[in-house]
């Protein structure tokens, strides 16, 4: 047995004690007072069954744990019947009334031994248990009838007695059993039960022997011990209700994590296949297009095709090889070769670029980063502003690089421009993804930039301001000739 398992024993029959001593120091408070003090133990009892069968009825409800619910059922069923018919004072020593209450415990018993097996499928003892809750109210209900038509039946006491002892010797055993098999496993619940009803046990045992000769126990003992034994079982259902809360908020924020992180891979791989699809569409014009000269690399504008699209093959391997951004970050780029490749290659795919580079920036961004987001704007300007003119401008401004991607199409609706660069929000007509431009407007912030658009009747202007790089660092890469 673990040492932790044993120190929870130990307090928890400390515990027990305890409540036997305080229901021995209230009946010594009740006795000779107005009062009855058994029949104030007798409704306390029933008090405490009552609430500790509720709560641990909620807590197996939250938790879905079919082994407390046979508990809750098997302290409910003794509450509802023998604890009743205690508080009620209901004369059980006239008719067949004691076998109702002797009913009552074996079928507690019975759904505690339900209990004690492994924990059942979700059907798996859903008959047994029916079965044990019709058997004891079809018995209360047969004593109920025997008592209206023939209220002068008295059983014998030899045989209440003896159904009584078998009765509570189903309890004892049930009851040591599951204070062992709590123990052996670790389960709070189980093994705070098993003592609860083994004290109810000991204390319908005091109740049963009193009438014997030699005995010598007071009265009232029997409800001190089965109140102390109720009482026990309320102090079991209190933190298993708490704990059954407890899980299922940890299952609730796991299961909200696990959504977070299904959300995020799914965006990833909607970004991907995004910037897959722009990044293939530009391929493809540069092949068919080199394709159909035989001596490309003896062009300006042919060598920078070939190099532009060597760069963009590269940055395919990167994204099918599943490295992201961040890989290659701190990095600078020449922004003036990155724009001219950049235009070679959307120009043969139909789109007509213009370039117009001042000062030699050099910014301060990873240069598959600052292609990913051009090929973006580009690839807008074409969906968006088909025929349209579109003019690449890069130049320094303070310690700052600034691009602007500017087309003469219809430009944008009054107060789209900020929503636009949210995830997944698009142009009235657009048929997109609504990514291109958040895409874009993360991977510059990520790099301490920001993203602006400016629209008119002109058309639509995106400008991007980028740390400019310190002229003594190295260039990472440099694209075109």
């Amino acid at each position: 047995m673990p040492a932790r398992s044993a120190r929870a024993v130990a307090v928890e029959v400390v515990a027990q004690a305890g409540l036997v001593l305080v229901t021995g120091m209230l009946l010594a408070h009740l006795e000779g007072g107005a009062v009855r003090s058994e029949h104030a133990l007798d409704v306390l009892a029933f008090a405490a069954g009552l609430a500790a069968s509720i709560l641990l009825s909620v807590g197996a409800w939250v938790g879905g744990d079919r082994r407390a619910a046979r508990v809750a059922w098997a302290v409910g069923l003794y509450t509802a019947v023998a604890l009743q018919m205690e508080a009620v004072d209901l004369d059980a020593e006239r008719g067949a009334w004691p076998l109702a209450g002797s009913a009552a415990v074996l079928g507690a018993v019975g759904l505690l031994a339900l209990a004690v097996r492994r924990q059942p499928g979700r059907s798996g003892d859903r008959a047994p248990a029916l079965v044990v809750v019709s058997f004891v109210l079809i018995g209360v209900v047969a004593v109920a009838v025997l008592d209206v038509l023939r209220p002068d039946v008295v059983l014998p006491a030899g045989w209440v007695a003896a159904v009584d002892l078998i009765a509570w010797s189903g309890g004892a055993a049930v009851g040591i059993t599951l204070l062992l098999g709590g123990i052996w496993t670790d389960r709070p619940l189980v093994r705070r039960v098993g003592l609860a009803f083994t004290v109810l046990a000991a204390g319908h045992a005091v109740r049963i022997g009193h009438d014997l000769p030699a005995w010598s126990a007071p009265a009232p003992a029997p409800g001190a011990l089965q109140l102390a034994g109720m009482a026990m079982l309320f102090g079991a259902a209190v933190p298993f209700l708490l704990s059954a809360v407890r899980s299922v908020g940890i299952q609730q924020e796991n299961s909200r994590s696990r959504l977070a992180e299904a959300e995020a891979v799914m965006a990833s791989v909607a970004e991907r296949d995004h910037e897959m699809r722009n990044l293939v569409a530009g391929l493809s014009g540069a092949a068919s297009v080199l394709t159909t000269v035989q001596d490309a690399a003896s062009t300006p504008d042919g060598k920078r095709l070939l190099v532009a699209a060597g760069a963009e093959l590269e940055r395919l391997q990167r994204m099918l090889a599943g490295e992201s951004i961040e890989t290659h970050d701190h990095s600078e780029v020449e922004v003036g070769p990155l724009l001219q490749g950049l235009a070679v290659v959307h120009r043969v795919g139909g789109l007509a670029v213009e370039v117009d580079i001042r000062d030699d920036p050099r910014a301060a961004m990873d240069p598959a980063a600052l292609r990913q987001v051009v090929t973006n704007l580009l690839v807008n300007c074409a969906r968006h502003a088909p025929g349209a003119r579109v003019r690449l401008r890069a130049h320094r401004v303070g310690g700052q690089v600034r691009i602007e991607v500017a087309d003469d199409g219809p430009g944008l609706p009054d107060g789209a421009t900020t929503a636009l660069l949210r995830r997944g929000v698009r142009g009235p007509g657009s048929t997109g993804s609504g990514l291109g431009l958040a895409i874009s407007t993360e991977l510059v912030h990520r790099y301490d930039g920001t993203v602006s658009l400016v629209s008119d009747a002109a058309g639509c202007t995106v400008v991007l301001d980028l740390p400019a790089a310190d002229r003594t660092a190295p260039v990472v890469e440099r694209v075109g000739v």
